[in-house]
């Protein structure tokens, strides 16, 4: 976990940077120099920045998306409308500027993978991100698998601090095709996973949550595969939840180096 958190960090240190990053900055351990071969993209919305990567001690591919950079307009953006996703899949929806935001990029990302790929047939490609980068994870890999069904089986998920990204058909649907290949980290009292709110709009985490205990690092994996786990994440009353446990998953991401791109 430790591993694919500093990766999802590197994406606002090459934000902070503005034209790029050395990964041994933020990635000190051999094991995360990854190249990122000049596919880094941009955009004025905040949950649409980020990098393609390859690690070649692990056999793995990144598309690592940057989270929010303010909590306040998270929030606020938390009460949009849902939109259609997928559309064939009837009843499906998510989050309509979760959505619009990975879809603005999703075109360039999607050749860029393909072609990383067909160099590297034998590597995983894995999807990550920390807060809304978390969502923009989940749909942009859910979009890849099934432009590319025949590779669905080298794709892996990894989101930390995620907000719920669509309704219970669209938590459905993404189960049964990457739920045992998605991994959603959530830590202690950390608000972003309660948003946007269920009992109000209908929004429904997908499994496999693993749940950060305390400061030590302890973790329940959640065992409720269809909904969400009242042992996870939802164990915090919303009341209670707050940004401090969001931006502290296992130090990360560090705000002395992000600030101002991460803030209240």
């Amino acid at each position: 976990m430790n591993k694919y958190m500093s990766l999802a960090e590197a994406s606002y240190y090459f934000l902070r940077q503005g034209g790029g990053f050395e990964c041994g900055v933020v990635c000190e351990a051999p094991i995360f120099k990854i190249t990122t071969l000049n596919t880094t993209w941009h955009s004025p919305n905040p949950v649409s920045d980020g990098y393609i990567g390859i690690n070649h001690v692990d056999k793995e591919i990144y598309v690592s998306w940057a989270g929010t950079r303010r909590v306040r307009s998270m929030i606020v953006d938390s009460m949009a409308i849902f939109t259609e996703f997928p559309t064939d899949i009837r009843g499906s929806a998510v989050h309509a500027g979760f959505h619009d935001s990975t879809n603005a990029v999703y075109g360039y990302i999607l050749k860029n993978i393909q072609a990383a790929a067909t160099d590297y047939p034998d590597y995983n490609i894995v999807f990550l991100g920390h807060s809304l980068g978390g969502a923009s994870a989940v749909i942009s890999a859910l979009k890849f698998v099934r432009d590319n069904e025949f590779i669905r089986d080298s794709v892996r998920v990894w989101t930390f601090g995620e907000p719920r990204v669509g309704n219970r058909r669209f938590s459905e649907y993404y189960t049964e095709m990457l739920g045992t290949q998605t991994y959603r980290i959530t830590n202690q009292a950390d608000i972003v996973p309660h948003l946007p709110p269920w009992q109000v709009l209908g929004y429904q985490h997908h499994p496999l949550e693993i749940h950060i205990l305390n400061k030590e690092g302890d973790v329940y994996v959640c065992q409720n595969t269809v909904r969400e786990d009242l042992d996870g994440a939802y164990r915090w009353p919303t009341i209670d939840s707050g940004v401090a446990d969001h931006v502290d998953y296992f130090g990360k991401p560090d705000i002395t180096l992000f600030s101002p791109l991460i803030e209240w």
